[in-house]
């Protein structure tokens, strides 16, 4: 059994609050336009993965990115764990391919952290506001490791 997250970028690993921040010119890079990744948010998702040996899977809808493309942002930001792969791109809503996703695992643990609630099982839901925080990574590990 293989353990999963679903991972959606957009109010989960960016948050409104720091890309402000950057936009504000306060702090952050401004690299290729890549200075909306919050660290703290990114830190959490670390947490998740340290904890529970996770890959990830995108399901934002940044998956639109040929895979070649999302490993070099995954290496750039740095993004933790191993980048799995991404929900189906053919399926036009996200709850969709999700669902599509979860049915072709039935045998895998998996979590969801998306910022808009998808009416799934294992979805933890961000404030898009602060991204994905210590709490929210805690009740990931929880969901992942079955404790």
């Amino acid at each position: 059994m293989q353990k999963y997250i679903l991972l959606d970028f957009d109010g989960v690993v960016t948050s409104k609050q720091y890309t402000w921040k950057c936009y504000m010119g306060r702090s952050g890079p401004n690299i290729f336009g890549l200075d909306w990744f919050d660290p703290s948010c990114v830190s959490a998702l670390r947490l998740i993965v340290e904890k529970t040996d996770a890959k990830i899977v995108v399901s934002s809808s940044w998956r639109d990115l040929r895979e070649e493309q999302l490993r070099k942002l995954w290496e750039y930001i740095p993004m933790p764990g191993e980048l799995a792969g991404t929900t189906p791109i053919w399926i036009l809503t996200k709850k969709g391919a999700i669902e599509h996703w979860i049915k072709r695992h039935p045998n895998d643990r998996y979590v969801i952290l998306d910022d808009v609630d998808l009416g799934l099982d294992n979805q933890i839901r961000t404030d898009p506001h602060t991204g994905l925080v210590e709490e929210d990574a805690r009740m990931a590990i929880t969901i992942l490791n079955g404790t």
